[in-house]
C-alpha cells in the first residue's frame, strides 16, 4: 500500500465514496451511484482503489464499500469531483 500508487483521481474518488455514506452499487453502464449521485470515476478506479485495500467489492462485485482502511486515509486538502479524462490518463 504504497503512497506513491495512489493517485490524485484514486484518492478523489475514495473521498467522494466516503462523502456518500461510504457504499454504492453499480449501474449497468458501470457507474457508480451512491448517496444518488453518479461518481464521476471510471470502474477503473475502484479497481485500483480495491488493490490497495481502500474499498471492496461485495454482492458479486456489483457493490463497493469504503474498507476500514480506507476510512482511516488522510484525505486533508484532497478535492472530490475531478473529470473523468484525468482518471484515464489523460
Amino acid at each position: 500500500m504504497s503512497a506513491s500508487k495512489q493517485t490524485s483521481a484514486m484518492l478523489s474518488a475514495l473521498l467522494w465514496l466516503r462523502n456518500r455514506n461510504g457504499d454504492g452499487v453499480f449501474d449497468r453502464n458501470q457507474i457508480l451511484v451512491a448517496g444518488g449521485q453518479r461518481a464521476p470515476y471510471m470502474r477503473g478506479t475502484w479497481t485500483k482503489l480495491a488493490a490497495e485495500e481502500m474499498v471492496e467489492f461485495y454482492h458479486d462485485r456489483r457493490r463497493v464499500r469504503v474498507t476500514d482502511f480506507g476510512h482511516l486515509v488522510n484525505l486533508k486538502g484532497v478535492k472530490e469531483n475531478l473529470p473523468c479524462e484525468e482518471d484515464m490518463g489523460a
